[in-house]
This record gives structure tokens, sequence and C-alpha cells, in this order.
């Protein structure tokens, strides 16, 4: 499972342009926060592909601000617990039973490329999926598509919080739904574990959450991004117009159990440590994530305070053929789906009584 983001904002300098002229067919491609970026062919972006290489495409966001986590405001993140009680009512509604059916069908698929056909019919899937979980919500509820330049979308699932005093407060979470295979954006990728995982963790919260009839008094959004393989450019889309529109994101968490302690925001991972030792049976370890790793990056570089727990260890055959069913610790994923209600609950705060 690749990671749990969570979002707050402020813009801080520019990130650097390489002084190249634009080439029709290229993509603006960055490899860390020192240098700058630079435009590269198709051929080159899948050489990082190859080997690892984490990157941003930044083509469509050249005057992205640069935000250190240290600069975005954090008076609104919790510094204790104090609804435990819901928390473990919501607990209960975890299925895990639908959990394992959802990344059996999901990693089922030749690949989940972001330009495949078979990328644009798995999205579709989970739409569906994401539109029957909200029915018969006791809030208010809502599904749409995040469209793209590209033939797959990301999605969007949002509950209104319940509280006129802190309903335009927003938290994200967030997992990319797209899958690569290293050698070829037309060989196989079923993407169990990176990351049907981290996609399941956010439904299955969301489905806990709709089943429980909890209500939060903050906005809650659960997204599922397109293209992070690729460079975050679902992600970054996403982040950038919440940007430009002046969304209020009060916290994002994206779902890949380490915590990550670069390029997050320090109180919104103290929180997420909270959370892991009061909720999870599983341990935690403070680990370096690296630049571009994954969409919480995105938030980050547009000023939204994030934090994103992650497995101990990646799975080996990550963006490989061999990424299926047996690599998935399905025992870590309701870890996961535990730590994301316990966000839910204590940072969105209860506006109902389901105890």
């Amino acid at each position: 499972m690749r990671s749990l983001q969570i979002l707050l904002v402020v813009s801080v300098g520019v990130i650097l342009v390489s002084s190249i002229p634009v080439e029709q067919g290229k993509r603006l491609i960055k490899t860390s926060e020192e240098e700058p970026a630079k435009w590269m062919t198709d051929d080159e972006v899948w050489s990082l592909i190859n080997k690892h290489q984490n990157f941003i495409d930044i083509t469509d966001h050249q005057d992205m601000p640069v935000v250190r986590p240290q600069d975005v405001p954090t008076k609104a993140i919790p510094t204790t617990l104090k609804y435990q009680t819901t928390v473990r009512t919501v607990l209960n509604s975890i299925n895990a039973d639908r959990i394992e059916a959802f990344v059996t069908q999901f990693s089922s698929y030749h690949n989940r490329y972001y330009q495949a056909n078979t990328g644009v019919e798995s999205q579709q899937w989970l739409l569906a999926q994401v539109q029957e979980s909200v029915r018969g919500y006791a809030g208010s509820a809502s599904v749409r598509e995040f469209e793209h330049s590209w033939a797959q979308n990301s999605v969007i699932a949002r509950l209104e919080g319940g509280d006129p005093a802190l309903a335009s407060e927003v938290i994200i979470l967030g997992a990319h739904q797209d899958s690569i295979n290293i050698w070829s954006s037309a060989m196989a990728a079923p993407g169990a574990d990176d990351n049907a995982s981290g996609s399941v963790t956010v439904l299955e919260t969301l489905r806990a959450i709709v089943n429980s009839g909890f209500i939060p008094k903050r906005t809650i959004e659960f997204q599922w991004y397109a293209a992070e393989e690729v460079g975050l450019r679902g992600s970054a889309a996403i982040a950038k117009e919440y940007n430009d529109n002046g969304v209020n994101v009060v916290a994002s968490g994206i779902t890949d159990i380490g915590i990550y302690t670069d390029n997050v925001n320090s109180a919104l991972t103290q929180f997420m440590r909270l959370l892991t030792d009061e909720y999870l049976e599983f341990g935690r370890r403070d680990r370096t994530c690296g630049y571009g790793c994954s969409d919480h990056v995105s938030f980050t570089n547009y000023g939204y305070p994030t934090a994103m727990p992650a497995e101990h260890t990646l799975h080996p055959q990550m963006h490989t053929a061999q990424d299926n069913l047996a690599g998935v610790s399905f025992t870590q994923v309701r870890e996961f789906v535990k730590l994301a209600i316990g966000v839910v609950v204590e940072f969105g705060e209860p506006n109902n009584n389901i105890v």
C-alpha cells in the first residue's frame, strides 16, 4: 500500500523552471527540490520510471508555489483525542470481506494506466462503487468525477459538514487509483498493493462512515487520484484548483505502518501518531519518503498541511506484473482503515450521536 494523505494555505517561493524552450511532446519534469525542472521526452520520463526515480510533472503547474511544511498554519489540528467511543462504534462497520472483494476486482484489470482503456474502465467501476457506497447516507453526500486532459478521471466523494460554523473546513483522505508496469504502459500491472490496497482503504472508510450514520461537523472529501504514477498529475490538478478557488482544506492524508516525516506537516504527523497509538494494533516507526514520492507532495506544494502514513516496507514487486493479491496484507489494510476512520471522527468531529 503506497500512502494515506491529510491538508491547510500559504504560498512561499516559486518552482525553478529550466530555461530550455518548450518542445512539442515534451513534459516539464522535476526530480529534486534543489535542481531546476527539465523538459523531457516520453522516453526520458520512462527512463525515470524504469529506475524507480521519484519525480513531479509540473508541465501544467509552472507557477506552483513552493511551500515549506513548517510554514503551513496548524491552529485547527487536534493535539488530543476525545471521541474514542464514537470512533470504536464506527470501527464496527468495517467489513473485511468487502475489502478483499474490492481489491480482487480492482487488480483484475490488465492495468490501470492513466491513458489505457482498462485505466478508464477501472476508474468507471470505481466510480460506480463510490456512488453505491453513499446511497442512503444520513447526511448530505455527493460524488463527482474530476476531469483531466487525459483519459482517466479522478473521483471525489464529499460528505458535507453538519455544523454551519465548521462546514467550510475540508478534510481530505486520498489515494491514487492508477497502476503501472515499469517496462511498458502496455504490460500487465495489477497493482494489488500499489495501490488497490490504498484505494480500498479510502473506500472502506467512506463505507464505514456511511453505514454507521456518522455525520461530521467539518466536510470530509474522499479522493481517488488518476495519473499518480506519471508525476502526481491528478492530485496536482486537484490541489491547484482548490488553491485557486480558495478551498479551506484543513487537513489532507494520503494512503499508501510507518509515519513519513519529510515533506509533511509536523503537527498533523503528530496527530497521526496519536491515532496510531490509540486505535491500531500494529506499532509504528518514522521513516522518510524522498522527493515527489506520492500525492501528499502535491498538496504540500500548494500550502496545505499533509500527513502520510505508509507501510513499513514497500512491496518488492511494485510496478510489475507480480504485484498481485498474494502480496497484499489485508490485516494491514484494515489497520489503515481504522487510522482513516480515526482522522474522520477525531478531526471531523461528530455532529450527531451514534453511540
